[in-house]
């Protein structure tokens, strides 16, 4: 007969976890801003923006999508490398899209986009950032300094989108 033994459950909270939420009205309906979640629409409305496409069967984001940029490492570690995303929710319905970065297996950050309509032509837009070190460097630095770059990515995102939306028609 076989006995149960008995396991035992701890919490592992030994790395930083830091997280940053803004939100950001834009004049737009959000079936307008949701496609601009995407690898490829970045293109349109953040400027130098490149990324390599290494899986999407659409060809633009969707669940499993998943590329490489060159951006977000510089950004938070002040290193040149690639940071992978994965798309791990798509939600077009409810205007929502979640990913998953992982800047060179220094962190794994969780940022989700939530878009609500507030009229039938203002949307509130919403950055949240889960970060979670995983090496030295990450959990060396201050939660404060993560979360002021947390805060300066989601932010330079946020007011080019705003922007974007703001001059879409001035130009054609």
């Amino acid at each position: 007969m076989a006995t149960q033994k008995s396991i035992s459950y701890q919490a592992a909270t030994d790395n930083k976890r830091v997280e940053a939420t803004i939100t950001r009205e834009i004049t737009a309906h959000p079936r307008r801003i949701f496609p601009m979640a995407c690898p490829v629409e970045e293109l349109r409305w953040i400027p130098d923006w490149e990324y390599e496409l290494v899986y999407s069967k659409s060809g633009v984001n969707e669940v499993d999508c998943v590329f490489f940029e060159k951006v977000s490492g510089p950004h938070f570690f002040g290193e040149a490398f690639n940071t992978c995303w994965t798309t791990i929710v798509h939600d077009p319905e409810n205007y929502r899209v979640v990913f998953i970065l992982n800047p060179n297996n220094k962190a794994v950050i969780r940022l989700n986009v939530t878009i609500r309509q507030v009229t039938q032509e203002v949307s509130n837009c919403t950055w949240h950032l889960v970060f979670t070190a995983l090496d030295n460097d990450a959990n060396g630095m201050s939660e404060n300094e993560i979360k002021e770059k947390m805060e300066l990515m989601i932010t330079f995102l946020a007011d080019l989108l705003v922007q974007y939306f703001k001059n879409e028609g001035v130009d054609g």
